[in-house]
């Protein structure tokens, strides 16, 4: 009996396999002859079926043998590669890297019809030895496998996040914003540490409820570090072991197996970025003298522990290196466009007024400031490729079969440069989304351009559950900063401005 068509599963005729064909063979007594011929017709039935699969592969670089587009892959900022290629081989591109497939969708329509409408079979993620298995991502609500135990994990990170949640946290993004701005004031060439320390300390409040006093506490350090080597384990390509798992059986003390100490170093920060601080608050609430927080609260709901470990550390690591990345984009805006800066500073100081610092609820009357948080995450997106998703089954998708395994990447930076969404999508003008905020402005098509927060933060089950915390830190440390600051360009030694260069690394989050 044929198997079953399910609702996104498209169904290819069932092929005999050598051995059932050998043992049928043997059951039967056929004549040696027949048998020869009969494995014959199996092979050329298997060679005419793989290639016409082959031929309905989505269009992509010519693959070489074995290796496939592993020659081509870039090795820095791939999102570029990606949509340079898209106007070759169009909207949805098919690779192979030393046999594992892999889909790059280029447009956001691409995007929906597959990660959102289709999402019960496109949200797991890739199988990924180094960091998932040995460093142990694998727990996180981020990285770890689709089933039942993420949907736990994202039941606890969603209602504990959500929209409507967000603001208990408001009190602590400001007060660290406010201490970010105190030592601005003495040490602004160190405005990236500096904030990286206030959002750390925003989150390590909002997650454990935890009060640091020092600026080089071993926690902050360690969530570093861990991401850092979490984020480089994650590139596809980095190491071998995830193309050949067998990798993983080999000695230690053989040459070439210098990742395994990497890995192991990286599972041993992992383990304290995600312990140290839980165990901390675990403490606090014995004694009975600890705030409440994202851990003591869902402890308190008895929720899973480790559940409530991982989500937690997740969100102090990953939230940490976007906050930051987000206002270094700022500044870098700001030193580009100027003009820009004195219209958000004109806004604050009508609608605000200069007796006090703005918070979320000036948003409202704030505007251009809102369309240029917007403007922002189109101009350069702190992720220009989400995080890839693994698909579970054979699909099909205008016409072209994705195979089941196809590792699928979002191409966000393709979508911000789509000129059939965004006129002049390379000009930074934070105006394009004024009618989003600002309803009095009737925008020259037909309403406003897309909204970036529909692809800035990932996709379909697999959306970032801590966007509106990411959100509020953002809009409050930009207001904050540009209320009490003037952001200049340095001077070279003839008095003329320094313009900065727009160059970002390449990493998953820049």
């Amino acid at each position: 009996m044929p198997p079953a068509k399910t609702k996104n599963q498209h169904i290819w005729l069932t092929r005999p396999t050598y051995t059932t064909l050998l043992a049928t063979i043997i059951m039967l007594d056929l004549a040696w002859p027949s048998a020869m011929l009969a494995l014959a017709a199996t092979l050329l039935w298997n060679i005419w079926v793989g290639r016409a699969k082959k031929r309905r592969l989505p269009p992509g670089p010519l693959r070489l043998p074995f290796v496939g587009n592993l020659l081509q892959m870039p090795s820095t900022d791939a999102w570029e590669t990606y949509l340079a290629w898209k106007d070759v081989y169009g909207d949805v591109i098919y690779l192979e890297v030393l046999g594992a497939p892999i889909v790059v969708l280029n447009t956001y329509q691409a995007c929906v019809d597959l990660l959102e409408k289709r999402s019960d079979i496109y949200s797991d993620r890739p199988r990924n030895v180094v960091g998932n298995k040995i460093m142990g991502w694998d727990k996180s609500v981020v990285t770890a496998p689709y089933g039942e135990l993420w949907k736990r994990y994202r039941r606890i990170a969603a209602q504990s996040l959500r929209k409507e949640a967000v603001p208990q946290f408001y009190p602590g993004q400001e007060r660290e914003i406010a201490r970010f701005l105190g030592s601005l004031l003495t040490r602004p060439e160190q405005f990236v540490e500096i904030f990286r320390l206030a959002a750390a300390r925003s989150l390590l409040k909002a997650m454990y409820g935890i009060d640091l006093a020092c600026e080089h506490d071993p926690m902050i350090t360690t969530a570093e570090q861990a991401m850092e080597a979490a984020v480089f384990a994650a590139q596809p390509g980095n190491f071998l072991v995830d193309f050949f798992p067998i990798l993983e059986k080999v000695p230690s003390w053989l040459p070439g197996t210098g990742w395994k100490r990497y890995a192991q170093r990286g599972k041993e920060l992992t383990d304290d970025m995600v312990n140290i601080p839980f165990n901390r608050t675990v403490d606090t609430m014995k004694a009975g003298y600890y705030e409440p927080s994202f851990t003591s609260i869902n402890l308190e709901k008895k929720e899973d522990r480790e559940i409530v470990k991982w989500c937690s550390a997740t969100m102090l690591a990953a939230g940490t290196d976007t906050s930051v990345a987000s206002l270094h984009t700022f500044i870098l805006a700001m030193l580009l466009h100027p003009t820009v800066q004195k219209r958000i500073q004109a806004e604050i100081d009508d609608a605000v007024g200069p007796g006090r610092l703005p918070t979320m609820a000036d948003s409202p009357a704030l505007p251009y400031l809102n369309a240029v948080v917007r403007e922002l995450m189109r101009w350069e997106p702190v992720s220009p490729i989400a995080l890839p998703h693994r698909l579970t089954q054979d699909d099909v998708y205008n016409g072209y079969l994705i195979p089941q395994g196809t590792v699928v990447i979002a191409n966000s930076w393709a979508i911000s440069r789509d000129s059939a969404l965004y006129d002049e999508p390379e000009v930074f003008d934070p105006e394009r989304f004024l009618p989003i905020f600002d309803k009095s402005i009737v925008h020259e098509s037909i309403g406003a351009p897309m909204d970036p927060m529909l692809y800035s933060f990932g996709y379909g089950r697999r959306i970032c559950a801590g966007k509106s915390y990411a959100e509020s830190m953002t809009f409050t440390s930009i207001a904050r900063l540009l209320a009490t600051f003037d952001i200049n360009r340095e001077k070279d030694e003839y008095g003329r401005d320094i313009v900065p260069l727009r160059k970002f690394k390449s990493s998953v989050v820049r």
